[in-house]
């Protein structure tokens, strides 16, 4: 469609959505009885984490989890913790607190301390303590020593790895997730790869067993990450399309046409406005998202004013 100073482009959201025909959820009553305290309030996983279930809780395969937002890699992340854990139970259904470590890196410290939250209160009832290790929150040794689950950022546990005093740490690890992996291809990339690089380095020197999972968006190059993550592809590679989003996403391109540049600031402000009009008008919330946080305080002010002037 073509206004007055841009152009818009709308694509509809993918079609798909519910369980195909042979597709089976998996219900959390048929894990085993310690594992189900992981999974209170859920009835069974989802579609994705159905699919992954036989690979993330029944295997030890290195794993790489392309999908969407919002489907659920959270879950897959706990199936293959969980997955740990039953390692270490002994008979008496007691779990061996002192011979595991498992690191989920996250890409942001505030995301850090969310997942923090979220598999401490999760892991709590299995007797884990789960610890943020981040630039804000500092860990001893011996704090790190007594808990089963570390929570960082790639700088954080790059630093920890890199330094000869944490070997009996790292030498513990036998699980590491790392999220948002399709960072690699963004500044931070270099730590990431490094994190792999000395992960897979401690691997074959030390022939101890660490299992990488890696967890992402959708990837152009999936099979490329998979490799360098040393993932199977016939078994380890899991990639969902948009039809697996449990929220169908409708995606509009506006091209503004105006050459000056106040011209065409003032087009994307009129319709950046326009669209958080209509968003809330139909009783939803809406997310403006710019370059820098001095562009928040403006798009902020700009988008007050508006609505003032009604």
């Amino acid at each position: 469609q073509v206004y007055k100073g841009y152009e818009e482009v709308k694509v509809p959201p993918a079609k798909g959505g519910g369980v195909k025909p042979g597709e089976v959820l998996v219900d959390i009553a048929d894990l085993p009885d310690w594992a189900q305290l992981a999974f209170e309030g859920y009835k069974c996983l989802n579609r994705i984490q159905s699919k992954i279930y036989p690979s993330a809780f029944l295997s030890n395969e290195n794993l790489l989890v392309c999908a969407p937002t919002g489907a659920g890699k959270t879950n897959i992340a706990m199936t293959c913790i969980l997955r740990e854990v039953g390692q270490h139970i002994e008979d008496d259904e007691v779990v061996d607190l002192s011979e595991f470590k498992i690191v989920y890196v996250a890409p942001m410290k505030a995301l850090a301390a969310e997942m923090t939250y979220s598999f401490g209160k999760r892991l709590e009832p299995l007797g884990l303590t789960v610890r943020e290790l981040t630039g804000d929150m500092q860990l001893t040794k011996a704090e790190m020593e007594a808990c089963q689950m570390i929570v960082t950022t790639p700088e954080k546990w790059d630093v920890i790895t890199r330094k000869g005093g944490e070997v009996s740490i790292a030498s513990k690890v036998k699980l590491l997730i790392i999220d948002e992996v399709h960072l690699l291809n963004d500044d931070r990339g270099s730590v990431i790869e490094t994190i792999v690089a000395r992960t897979t380095r401690q691997v074959e020197t030390s022939q101890s067993m660490i299992r990488l999972v890696g967890l992402s968006a959708t990837l152009p190059n999936y099979r490329d990450v998979a490799q360098f993550l040393g993932v199977n592809a016939q078994t380890g590679l899991f990639y969902f399309d948009a039809t697996y989003r449990p929220v169908p996403l409708e995606t509009s391109f506006v091209g503004v046409t105006e050459k000056s540049f106040f011209a065409r600031q003032s087009v994307m402000d009129e319709v950046c406005y326009q669209k958080v009009l209509d968003s809330l008008q139909r009783g939803h919330q809406a997310m403006v998202f710019v370059h820098s946080r001095k562009d928040t305080g403006k798009s902020a002010r700009m988008l007050a004013m508006k609505a003032q002037q009604g």
